[in-house]
């Protein structure tokens, strides 16, 4: 049975999200998908499970209010049923076989790994290892034969243990030297994945932003959105790509199964983001397989020099000092622009 992490009927907000910020998520929602799914369509929104939530970076805040902007979207549009759950036991194979897609939340450490509970629960499978092994064959097999993905953020640094998914994904977490305002490029403006920044081949944002090692590359992959060097601070610690090459969202073909990913979705403040709202729904649409998009890896990108660094007092565990739920200017950050009304995450 699936467990649904608090979720109420009525489109009532998840657990620790406070009523005026769930509303404020379904007005920034958008009130139609850009395309009408081909059929009805059942959305897995997966999330840490209990048992390795207590440690998850990511647990007050941008887990629940990413929970409810995926389910925001699925029921505000109609694009899709939105299913939360974090019991590892659906995916199994006769499970996965009512999604069209999985959305993982920001899910993160070895959760494709059974712990003491579920390994007891699923013991008709076998032992904890042969338990993995299947679940790891059902989630592979799912997006091979014809399923989609949806990772955002930390998604992607989720089972680090398991090289397949890094394969599977596109890329493996290196860090994240940025938590500021920076420099995004559109790489592809015309890609109907784009669709959503309205033809901007620039803009700005305020997010934790990652750096990626192998197996990215984008021989294998089509970038979306990559860092803007030029208009980024280049002085934080931390950078060790050499080539300025700082991948924000691609989109890539597995097996006969599609993978949208973006490294937008740590602060809070994304998850009323319209603009962003349009492009998590795209990519779902794009996963489920209704709205369309080539993924064959694009051109080589074009060589840029980075922005004279400055100094800058940012770093990774700067979140430590957050406090849950906060979407203010955090301790050691600088203050975006910003206007009444305006996020500071508003992609401008």
């Amino acid at each position: 049975m699936l467990a649904f992490l608090g979720m109420t009927l009525a489109g009532k907000p998840v657990d620790g999200i406070p009523k005026h910020r769930a509303e404020q998520i379904r007005k920034a929602a958008p009130a139609k998908a850009r395309v009408k799914p081909a059929r009805a369509r059942r959305v897995l929104i997966w999330n840490t499970p209990p048992h390795l939530m207590g440690k998850d970076p990511h647990k007050g805040y941008c887990i629940p209010y990413g929970a409810c902007a995926m389910k925001t979207l699925g029921e505000k549009t109609g694009s899709f049923t939105p299913v939360l759950s974090d019991d590892l036991s659906v995916f199994l194979p006769a499970s996965l076989k009512q999604f069209d897609a999985i959305v993982l939340n920001n899910a993160s450490g070895a959760w494709i790994t059974p712990n003491d509970a579920v390994a007891e629960k699923l013991k008709a499978h076998g032992d904890k290892k042969a338990i993995e092994l299947m679940l790891r064959k059902s989630l592979l097999d799912f997006v091979r034969g014809g399923g989609g993905i949806v990772a955002y953020h930390y998604a992607l640094g989720g089972n680090r243990h398991w090289g397949e998914f890094r394969e599977m994904i596109g890329a493996a977490y290196s860090g994240h030297p940025w938590n500021e305002e920076v420099g995004v490029l559109v790489e592809e403006p015309d890609h109907p994945l784009s669709a959503a920044f309205g033809g901007k081949k620039k803009f700005r944002i305020a997010d934790e932003i990652f750096q990626f090692s192998k197996p990215y590359s984008r021989d294998k992959l089509r970038v979306l959105l990559s860092l803007d060097v030029k208009a980024t601070n280049m002085g934080v610690k931390w950078i060790s790509r050499k080539d300025n090459d700082f991948a924000l969202a691609w989109v890539k073909s597995f097996g006969k199964g599609r993978i949208f990913y973006t490294a937008i979705g740590h602060r809070t403040e994304i998850c009323w983001n319209p603009t962003m709202l349009r492009f998590y729904l795209d990519g779902i649409q794009f996963a489920t397989g209704d709205l369309k998009a080539p993924t064959v890896p694009g051109a080589k990108r074009e060589k840029t020099k980075p922005a004279p660094p400055k100094a800058s007092p940012t770093g990774r565990d700067i979140d430590k000092k957050r406090a849950a739920g906060s979407t203010g200017p955090r301790s050691g950050l600088p203050r975006t622009r910003t206007s009444p009304g305006v996020s500071s995450a508003q992609v401008r």
